[in-house]
């Protein structure tokens, strides 16, 4: 016959037992748990990371292109920098040719050449006032007079003024009865073929640029 104490052992190992599995199963379940959420855990950190570099990568990429772009603005303030001086010099350069030209007699061939392409002040009954150099009205005022006279306008009707203005040689008339203005100095000329010549500059800058960088 069992004794209550033989009872007592064997329900104790049995409720040991069933602890044991509970508790083992317990820890199963756990460590798949644990297991899962630590998968989930480098799935999310890898993509995170892979966020991070993508994001660093783009950075990196939009940094390039900002330095390319500043070092090709760079460059072209720098060649823009180069072609004003070289405009500015030759101007200077072609002023100071201009006047050694305005003591020439080529340019009094210059001045008799315009003064007969007035066609259209030929038999005008106007005053008009023929304003010039100092050095022109100086040294020529009175050849100047005279080859208005030939292209057809009257001596009485001739005035002559030294110009404030640098118009570097040539003339301006004005026609005091109808208020009107005929430029023909050399400084509109030059400033009429100021945009040729920038352009040529700028042509010659370029190509120079293109063969340095071959």
């Amino acid at each position: 016959m069992v004794t209550i104490e033989q009872k007592l052992t064997l329900f104790s190992k049995l409720l040991n037992q069933d602890i044991k599995e509970e508790v083992d199963k317990k820890f199963k379940e756990l460590d798949k748990e644990y297991e899962k959420k630590i998968a989930e855990n480098k799935f999310a950190i890898d993509k995170e990371a892979s966020k991070i570099v993508e994001q660093a990568r783009k950075r990196a990429e939009i940094k390039k292109v900002e330095l390319i772009s500043k070092g090709r603005l760079a460059r072209k303030k720098e060649i823009m920098m180069i072609k004003e001086q070289l405009i500015a010099r030759f101007m200077n350069a072609l002023e100071d040719k201009i006047k050694t030209f305005t003591t020439s007699n080529d340019y009094k061939t210059y001045l008799n050449k315009t003064i007969q392409g007035l066609k259209g002040l030929k038999d005008n009954e106007n005053d008009l006032v023929i304003q010039i150099t100092k050095f022109d009205y100086e040294h020529h005022k009175e050849w100047i007079q005279e080859a208005f006279v030939k292209g057809g306008l009257k001596a009485d009707k001739l005035s002559f003024e030294i110009i404030a203005e640098d118009i570097l040689g040539g003339f301006i008339i004005k026609d005091l009865v109808f208020s009107t203005r005929i430029d023909e100095s050399i400084r509109a000329l030059l400033e009429e073929e100021k945009y040729r010549i920038i352009e040529r500059i700028s042509l010659a800058i370029g190509e120079v640029g293109e063969e340095t960088h071959e």
